[in-house]
């Protein structure tokens, strides 16, 4: 990463300690392409991803993010935008936290997949996640990068939390990573649009904290967790 985004000098809620590095993952809000294949196509919100927009602004009040980065990707920026106005952030975006690359897949539906590409949908289904679609990505690339920009993010981070406005791939490969679930299995992961996954950093132990949980649910869950401490 090469942009580094302006932070906030109010702290994080859900702070856990000095020395502790919180990433909380947010997935854009929703989009038009619904059932079909969509990482690296490039759409706006949906009418009713733009609907979600201010629910998950007055949801996420109780997050406070110190900083706050995003995939370089439409239906991320315009998720981010509004969420760093609200709290008074710039924001920073980063291709590394695209969505995997579908290739010649974008924009088609797995009925579609089976019928033009027969031998890959073969393949896929066989050898899932490692099977690469034509002129796309492979899981390894992608678990790659997200392993990657997650330890750059906590290298960088300042004390306090980042809010990351990704995608599902990006956010199911970042907590079967740290959770060590086999690659066969991260389909089994739920990730909902607008919906938080948040991991923690301490020392060099990542753990998983919170997983596909809307932003109100989050919020009320830290605020009584903060409320019943010592």
């Amino acid at each position: 990463m090469t942009l580094t985004a302006m932070t906030n000098t109010q702290s994080c809620d859900f702070l856990r300690g000095d020395a502790t590095i919180q990433i909380a993952l947010l997935r854009h809000a929703q989009i038009d392409l619904h059932g079909c294949f969509c990482g690296h196509s490039d759409p706006s919100l949906s009418v009713q991803g733009r609907e979600q927009i201010p629910s998950i602004i007055q949801r996420l009040s109780q997050v406070v993010p110190r900083a706050i980065w995003s995939s370089d990707l439409r239906r991320a920026t315009e998720t981010a935008e509004p969420i760093a106005k609200h709290f008074g952030l710039d924001y920073a975006t980063s291709p590394a936290l695209r969505e995997m690359n579908f290739g010649l897949w974008e924009g088609l539906t797995w009925k579609e997949v089976e019928l033009q590409y027969p031998d890959d949908a073969r393949a896929w289904a066989k050898h899932f996640p490692h099977h690469r679609p034509p002129g796309g990505e492979s899981f390894l690339e992608l678990q790659a990068r997200a392993v990657e920009q997650l330890e750059q993010l906590a290298r960088h981070a300042e004390r306090g939390c980042t809010l990351v406005v990704t995608h599902a791939g990006f956010i199911r490969t970042a907590v079967a990573w740290v959770l060590g679930i086999p690659d066969e299995r991260i389909s089994r992961i739920g990730q909902n649009h607008g919906a938080l996954s948040t991991l923690e950093k301490l020392g060099n132990h990542w753990t998983v904290t919170a997983l596909n949980v809307s932003a109100s649910r989050f919020s009320d869950a830290r605020r009584r967790e903060i409320e019943n401490r010592p």
